[in-house]
């Protein structure tokens, strides 16, 4: 029988069905415990210095330790989503990030948390790209960086929900209850995720053809098509080739922007992730206060990310993410200024979370778009691996500010101008980076 139909082409140009609705919910649960785990060794800092008489900044390693592990997770083992899928892996993240939390509830010692959270955090690795590339290859083109980026705010809302449930949590059971409840969530939705996450239909088809699963998946995602007349398309068929196929002549510009762009921008969020609760009790505010403080940063990237998302899919990228990058810049510059009381400072952060978290979620969604199936995972992965070590810099210099320099709190903040300019400018530069491949492979810029 001639093969007739794109598998590809039918899902980007197709209407969004409740098939696919599901795998949007099962990977932005995901992404929600992925991000109340980033959020929790920040969150525990404060409780830990009292409890274990040490200060703040003995914990720099282990707040560093989960991102180290997510640049091993995103590197080393996410990209093996390209060759033996994206549902095993991401079920063993989840597994992985859940034993790992439940181990630091139980850690006596700082070399202890070190070990486990770095284990989380290639749990952690692991998941994210894969969440991202299976929802990207089961959604519309039409809307897909939205959608994405609708998983992805999933993080920030994690984090913004950690940050809620820390205080009451750390008064009733102390520091270690926010790590029980982040070790027995993720461990829950594994096993929901094995037995209703689907795999990648086009993942399959453009590398096992003859693998069984493919007839199953299109009965349930695309029932109308026959599976025999179903195949994919050329160049999705690549053959997989690792990090060096991020570089061929029609990739290696955008590959080089978007890493750029990834560790910048992580480095800046994930030194307020670490550090604002410090800093805001610095400035005079309440435990309390400084910790729901803390994750405005994550309830501001859900509103941004989504806004900006939403600009991408209609072809605004250069123009909303570079003019987020300059608003975050001035908001910094702002603290100067603006007195130190809770609304006032709360305002800047909600503004400056919609700029830095909201500018990562469009990333991943962008990540994403950016390749083929064959080097989705890879292209995601390696990505957010060079995101990751601008995040393992980020509580190590932070903590060595805060232990070295005796400045003030917005004077802290001042120094995370500079990136966010750099950021701006490689956005800037996307428009010259791309290739005639463009419109196969991702929005209009």
């Amino acid at each position: 029988m001639q093969r007739t139909h794109e598998i590809g082409r039918l899902i980007d140009e197709g209407a969004l069905s409740r098939q696919q609705i599901v795998v949007i919910v099962l990977c932005g649960l995901a992404m929600l415990l992925d991000g109340y785990d980033i959020q929790t060794m920040a969150l525990a800092v404060p409780s830990l210095t009292d409890e274990w008489s040490t200060e703040a900044a003995a914990f720099s390693f282990a707040l560093s330790a989960s991102v180290l592990g997510m640049l091993v997770g995103t590197s080393a083992v996410a990209p093996l989503g390209d060759k033996v899928g994206r549902r095993p892996i991401l079920i063993w993240g989840m597994l992985t990030v859940g034993l790992a939390s439940l181990a630091t509830a139980y850690a006596a010692t700082p070399t202890e948390l070190v070990i486990w959270r770095l284990l989380t955090g290639i749990g952690l690795g692991m998941s994210l790209p894969n969440a991202t590339a299976l929802t990207s290859e089961y959604v519309p083109l039409k809307n897909r960086a939205f959608l994405i980026s609708v998983m992805y705010v999933c993080v920030p809302l994690g984090a913004l929900v950690a940050g809620l449930v820390a205080p009451p949590l750390i008064e009733a059971m102390s520091w270690r209850a926010i790590f029980l409840v982040g070790g027995a969530l993720p461990l829950c939705l594994a096993i929901v995720l094995a037995a209703y996450a689907p795999e990648s239909v086009r993942l399959l088809a453009a590398q096992r053809p003859s693998d069984p699963r493919i007839s199953l998946l299109l009965r349930r995602f695309l029932p109308n098509v026959d599976p025999a007349t179903a195949y994919a398309r050329a160049e999705d068929r690549i053959a997989r080739q690792g990090v060096l196929a991020l570089f061929a002549p029609q990739f290696w510009a955008r590959t080089t922007l978007l890493w750029c762009i990834y560790a910048l921008n992580l480095f800046v969020l994930f030194v307020l992730i670490s550090w604002l609760p410090t800093i805001l009790s610095d400035a005079g505010w309440t435990r309390p206060q400084a910790l729901r403080g803390a994750v405005m940063i994550q309830a501001g990237g859900i509103v941004g990310g989504l806004v900006i998302a939403k600009l991408v899919d209609v072809g605004r990228t250069v123009l909303v993410m570079a003019s987020g990058y300059a608003i975050v810049a001035v908001s910094f510059l702002l603290f100067l200024v603006v007195p130190g009381t809770v609304p006032a400072w709360t305002l800047l952060l909600l503004i400056i979370g919609a700029g830095v978290s909201g500018a990562q979620a469009a990333l991943n969604a962008l990540s994403a778009i950016f390749y083929p199936p064959s080097l989705r995972a890879t292209g995601a992965g390696w990505a957010s691996a060079c995101g990751r070590a601008g995040a393992v810099v980020a509580p190590l210099a932070g903590g060595l500010v805060l232990r070295y320099f005796d400045l003030e709190p917005e004077q802290h903040l001042m120094l995370l101008i500079p990136p966010m300019l750099v950021c701006g400018l490689c956005v800037l530069l996307l428009p010259y980076a791309w290739q005639e491949s463009r419109a196969k492979l991702a929005p209009t810029l």
